[in-house]
């Protein structure tokens, strides 16, 4: 998520959080089942779909490779960057 979030940077996630376009989510990635991910939503189309987008897109994986993702591979918005 450079150059929003860092590497080691730490993240309050609130998984009741009602989730917009351009928050920051939490979410399992759809193919790699251990793999939890950062990105931001891009859109969300009718059927309740999640586009995620990395804000470095030369160095994501994101929506563009993965597809849209349903609410259930969503853990929560994240609300905070602590430091």
């Amino acid at each position: 998520m450079l150059p929003t979030l860092k590497g080691g940077d730490t993240v309050m996630v609130d998984p009741k959080a009602t989730v917009a376009v351009g928050d920051i989510v939490l979410a399992k990635h759809p193919y790699k089942t251990n793999v939890k991910m950062l990105k931001r939503v891009s859109a969300i189309d009718e059927g309740g779909r999640y586009e995620l987008a990395g804000d470095n897109p030369d160095e994501s994986t994101d929506s563009r490779t993965f597809g849209s993702i349903s609410i259930e591979y969503i853990h929560g918005k994240a609300v905070c960057r602590l430091k």
